[in-house]
């Protein structure tokens, strides 16, 4: 206190009064003083731990988010995934109910076009009886040729019905196709139809190479033509134009003709099974439907563009320019 004193820090008074002072007070001021300093302490310490166990709770709580935000982004992908199991799944339902209908229409047609053959032999057989009893070599020789002609009838239906359903279980393996070189091998096996007929086909020499099944290619190119040259009508001039272009990623093949073309209302019916546009048309009704089938299996697509009646019609389909078969 003397030092205290000596360099002015106390004042006088104040030197006095705690000289003049009682001793327990004085000692009792210097515990409470020490009282107040641990009062104050522990309350630095308490809310230290205080702030501490915060800090610990928050941390725990910041956890339990991240968990549940874990959890619920889990959830949502789980669920996606059953919807687009889901979805899936109504896609195979509505392909399959597709398929079963087609099923059903193809079961219809067959029996109905393969019955009129029996009918026609079986008629025949009839008449070639009562010719034979009667002795008429001549009406015998007719009823003969009916039969027959009913019976290839009958052998060609099959046979392309055997066709179509190979389609797509029995595939060459893919190769690079050149479609200009193609088109000409097409051409070339109905070169009488054309010839017979007189009909102009025209080939895109600079036609682009496809990767497929160069055999079932050949197929769809030699029906297209061949549909060309027999739906041709009276036209003066007949002509035919083959060719393609490629662009984004896919090949686009057409074969037009100017013969009688078709109404815009049968675009879709002539790729079904067994259509004829008329009674008196050459063919089964098989060869668009294969054609169609062919195309759909090379990854492509197909279809038909005429104004109408007397506008002539182009076939166009679509194939991968370098992509795989698929099945």
């Amino acid at each position: 206190m003397h030092d205290y004193f000596t360099q002015g820090v106390v004042s006088e008074e104040a030197v006095f009064a705690f000289r003049v002072l009682p001793p327990w007070y004085r000692t009792g001021w210097a515990f409470g003083l020490y009282f107040v300093l641990i009062l104050a302490t522990t309350g630095f310490y308490w809310r230290y731990r205080s702030i501490v166990e915060e800090n610990k709770r928050a941390q725990e709580q910041a956890r339990e988010l991240a968990r549940e935000r874990l959890i619920i982004e889990r959830l949502h992908e789980v669920n996606d995934q059953l919807n687009d199991e889901i979805a899936e799944r109504k896609q195979a339902e509505a392909e399959l109910e597709a398929r079963n209908a087609e099923l059903e229409r193809f079961t219809y047609t067959v029996s109905h076009d393969l019955k009129s053959p029996l009918i026609t032999i079986k008629g025949f057989l009839g008449l070639l009886e009562q010719d034979a009893l009667a002795g008429n070599i001549d009406r015998m020789k007719h009823d003969i040729a009916r039969i027959g002609g009913a019976a290839d009838k009958m052998a060609r239906l099959l046979g392309e019905l055997l066709e179509l359903s190979r389609i797509g279980r029995l595939m060459n393996p893919p190769e690079d196709v050149d479609l200009t070189a193609l088109a000409g091998e097409a051409t070339s096996l109905v070169a009488g139809q054309i010839a017979a007929r007189g009909v102009t086909v025209e080939i895109d020499p600079e036609m682009p190479v496809v990767q497929g099944d160069r055999v079932r290619l050949l197929e769809v190119y030699q029906n297209l033509i061949d549909n060309a040259v027999k739906f041709m009508g009276d036209q003066a001039t007949p002509r035919i134009e083959v060719g393609a272009q490629q662009r984004d990623g896919e090949v686009f093949c057409y074969v037009r003709d100017n013969g009688i073309g078709i109404d815009p209302k049968y675009h879709e019916n002539v790729f079904g099974l067994f259509n004829r546009l008329s009674a008196d048309t050459e063919g089964t009704g098989i060869g668009l439907a294969l054609v169609r089938r062919i195309v759909e299996v090379q990854g492509g697509r197909i279809w038909v563009e005429s104004e109408g009646e007397g506008a002539g019609c182009t076939f166009c389909f679509s194939l991968p320019a370098k992509a795989s078969v698929t099945t």
